[in-house]
């Protein structure tokens, strides 16, 4: 029976967070598992939080269409993932700011000393700015805000109460679960409901189910993603009067590490939090350079490799010995983890798994890379020939029937993951992204001609078979050669492929047809690049 495990990312950061979660399943880091996966967020307009529901869509319809979908072992997009949305409905007209959700104009004229308490804590400005965009770095307010939207809805908001009821579910099942948060701890969605969710999640059970209280055999643990990323503010305070500005982003993370440290309600919930930041801000996520989009369809931040540091400390988490977590929480210990990087600012797989693990997320990433240009690009064109029995000549048949949307959402999930090839010009996916965000050259994981590649005709041309993976690094050796067979190079290394594929064979165990072509792919990329 698959282990459950419970996700939960919570505003724009947390949004890019879950992304690169959700391509850690893909990669097949979680074998015989069903994901829980809740996406919190006040603002269901955002651009993060739509492209993060187009990914977990393409991930979901590539595992099958109308079929009942399993999680699997020793494959790629093994895990089984489970999707729940929650946003607080603040997009009424009537009940868009804090003084129309709780009646501060009637409070005041009836009771002014029922008012009195938000006059002290909350400017007239904070009282009054429209929440559908999140909570503006006003985690006073937005802390309040959101617990009371859980526990309010704990039973009426279908998504949210489905997530609940399956946390109940694995609690009073025989397991202990595990909940690992996403969020920001200088912004406003996150910042405000890192310290809160624990709570509002207990009390939000006890009314879904008031059998049980899921806090005896809970284990809880966060991302504390400190300031990584600025944006342009010139001009944006005066004209919206209440908004996160990035120059503050220290501070706040500051503030934040101080009430987490002391907070007795925070260190009871919690077993574990993960600290990560840079010691820069210079780099600016955001697509639009000379305006501050504070939320809305037009907010969409790119990807960060830090994101990637907050997945793998979620992989941490929910793969730390039982025993380990049952004595923090016994002793109402918080548990808190750093970690650094070599000074040059190099990125290892080291840097993101430790030494122990290294090859296996090397062999898992460098496999869905290899995959995707096998899949995306014409000259291959993988699982499109299979399907349409292009191969049948070379004796790759029996995939006709293959589901034809599942074909097109793995490519579209790999247009997300890696590259997307338009007429002639490349859209960067998150991997493209995340190279980007790492200063490009070495400094991230992968050969740097990997990334060079910025027209059709260079990806085209571009041999993945011996220029994945760095040549000075201990993971070179993983890299095939060419079959001698005459045509040009791409030819050759696609007849590598499939003459490696033909020694594989059609997995019993799984029942989806895309799957089954998937697991074999990956077993024919496995043995080519020796892993």
């Amino acid at each position: 029976m698959p282990k459950s495990l419970f996700v939960i990312g919570i505003g724009g950061t947390g949004m890019r967070c879950i992304e690169s979660f959700i391509h850690l399943c893909a990669m097949g880091l979680f074998d015989e598992t069903d994901i829980h996966l809740l996406a919190l967020d006040t603002d269901k307009e955002n651009g993060n939080f739509k492209r993060f529901k187009e990914l977990q869509e393409c991930y979901l319809k590539t595992k099958g269409v109308n079929k009942t979908r399993f999680s699997l072992k020793d494959s790629l997009f093994t895990a089984n993932i489970k999707d729940y949305t929650f946003s607080p409905n603040y997009f009424k007209t009537d009940t868009n700011n804090f003084e129309k959700l709780f009646h501060y104009d009637e409070a005041k004229s009836e009771d002014k000393q029922k008012t009195d308490v938000a006059d002290l804590v909350l400017t007239k400005q904070v009282r009054q700015f429209d929440l559908k965009h999140g909570y503006r770095a006003q985690t006073h307010l937005g802390s309040l805000l959101m617990y009371h939207a859980i526990v309010e809805n704990a039973k009426s908001d279908k998504g949210l109460n489905d997530f609940i009821q399956a946390l109940v579910n694995a609690s009073t099942g025989g397991e202990k679960p595990r909940v690992f948060i996403f969020g920001s701890v200088f912004g406003g969605t996150g910042a405000s409901s890192i310290p809160i969710i624990p709570k509002a999640l207990i009390k939000a059970a006890n009314i879904v189910s008031t059998a049980v209280n899921i806090e005896k055999n809970t284990y809880f643990g966060a991302i504390l993603l400190t300031s990584y990323f600025s944006f342009p503010n010139e001009g944006d305070l005066a004209s919206q009067k209440v908004i996160a500005t990035s120059d503050k982003f220290a501070m706040n993370s500051q503030a934040a590490m101080m009430f987490y440290e002391f907070d007795h309600t925070v260190k009871k919930t919690y077993q574990r939090f993960y600290m990560l930041g840079t010691g820069s801000i210079q780099w600016e996520p955001s697509r639009n350079k000379t305006q501050t989009i504070t939320g809305g369809k037009d907010q969409e931040n790119d990807s960060h490799y830090i994101e990637l540091f907050a997945a793998m400390a979620a992989y941490d988490f929910f793969n730390l010995p039982e025993e380990e977590l049952e004595t923090l929480k016994k002793e109402n210990t918080l548990d808190y983890l750093y970690r650094t990087i070599d000074e040059s600012g190099k990125l290892t797989f080291s840097d993101f798994i430790g030494t122990k693990n290294k090859d296996l997320f090397a062999k898992k990433f460098g496999i869905l890379v290899a995959m995707s240009y096998l899949a995306l690009l014409d000259n291959y064109d993988f699982f499109q020939q299979a399907q349409n029995g292009n191969l049948s000549q070379v004796g790759i048949s029996g995939y006709n029937d293959i589901d034809k949307e599942e074909i097109d959402n793995l490519k579209k999930y790999l247009n997300l993951f890696h590259f997307k090839i338009g007429s002639n010009d490349i859209t960067d996916g998150w991997l493209r992204q995340l190279n980007r965000s790492a200063h490009g050259g070495d400094k991230f994981l992968f050969h740097p001609d990997l990334f060079s590649s910025g027209k059709r005709k260079e990806f085209e041309s571009f041999d993945f078979n011996d220029t994945l993976f760095q040549k000075k690094s201990d993971l070179a050796t993983h890299s095939f050669s060419k079959s001698l067979t005459f045509g040009s190079g791409s030819d050759r290394l696609f007849t590598a492929f499939k003459n490696e594929f033909m020694k594989t064979k059609d997995p019993e165990s799984i029942t989806n047809r895309c799957e089954k072509l998937i697991k074999r792919t990956y077993d024919a990329l496995c043995s080519l690049y020796k892993f």
